[in-house]
């Protein structure tokens, strides 16, 4: 499917998928009993189909990473099933060829030079002056012309990976503000919004400081598996991280992220 195609499913309000939806979905489709009959309910969904498939590529994902890395299904699902993650999905219409194709082009602006900017405007200290008056938005973006060429593709790739990278204190609020993903994809949260948004600092001191976690980009943009098992990893550890029956879990999955980076 073409970028075009998938940036046209935003248009669709699929705020009407509670996450209660979300996961009686998730529980009937490994029951083979999801049909399109499920969604008639919802008022104004236009294309349950779409629900069906993209529910249907989630099955495939998650027993892939069960099966691969020997993990139970229930566990997995249940990672599948975290408010977070369905937070992330809902902010890309639920729409997994879509997150990762947002990493895809993010690796891409990498490649052409986007961290060497990054890290230059956080050893300049750009965003705190920005802040303070001292420099205006339109000053940093006429010295580095490139920026203005940073879509809300990439700019969604970029929260997500300051998302998978960043510090959590537990509160979903002050984590992420995943409306941002949602806003840059339909073109209302620009890469002007980003630096002057709490993210945006954050943003610079992960790739200015070398601060980043090991959740590469260009490891992340291998494959749409990559990417899944990275969320799953961050999302399961976050939850599940203080719990010792849990450890074995995160364990394996740190090991499987480790060999599948040097591939």
């Amino acid at each position: 499917m073409q970028l075009e195609k998938y940036l046209d499913l935003i248009q669709l309000d699929y705020n009407l998928i509670s996450y209660e939806i979300y996961c009686e979905s998730l529980d009937l489709v490994f029951e083979n009993k999801l049909t399109e009959g499920f969604f008639d309910n919802i008022r104004n969904m236009s294309l349950p189909r779409e629900f069906l498939r993209v529910f249907s590529d989630m099955r495939t994902q998650i027993e892939k990473i069960a099966k691969e890395f020997k993990l139970g299904l229930p566990d997995v699902v249940a990672a599948f099933k975290e408010k977070q993650f369905y937070e992330i999905l809902k902010s890309f219409k639920f729409n997994i060829g879509l997150i990762f194709r947002c990493i895809s082009e993010l690796s891409k602006a990498v490649r052409g030079g986007l961290i060497a900017i990054f890290k230059e405007l956080y050893k300049t200290r750009a965003i705190q002056k920005l802040r303070s008056g001292a420099i205006k938005i339109d000053d940093i973006l006429n010295k580095y012309p490139k920026l203005k060429k940073v879509g809300g593709v990439v700019i969604a790739g970029l929260l997500l990976y300051l998302w998978l990278n960043m510090t959590f204190i537990g509160d979903l609020d002050y984590d992420f503000n995943f409306s941002d993903i949602s806003n840059s994809l339909s073109g209302s949260f620009s890469i002007a919004d980003l630096f002057v948004s709490p993210e945006g600092l954050m943003l610079l001191t992960l790739f200015g400081s070398g601060a980043a976690l090991g959740l590469s980009i260009p490891w992340l943009g291998k494959s749409a598996y990559n990417f899944a098992l990275a969320i799953f990893y961050t999302v399961y550890n976050k939850n599940k991280g203080k719990d010792f029956k849990f450890k074995d879990t995160i364990n394996r999955l740190k090991k499987a992220i480790k060999m599948e980076r040097l591939k």
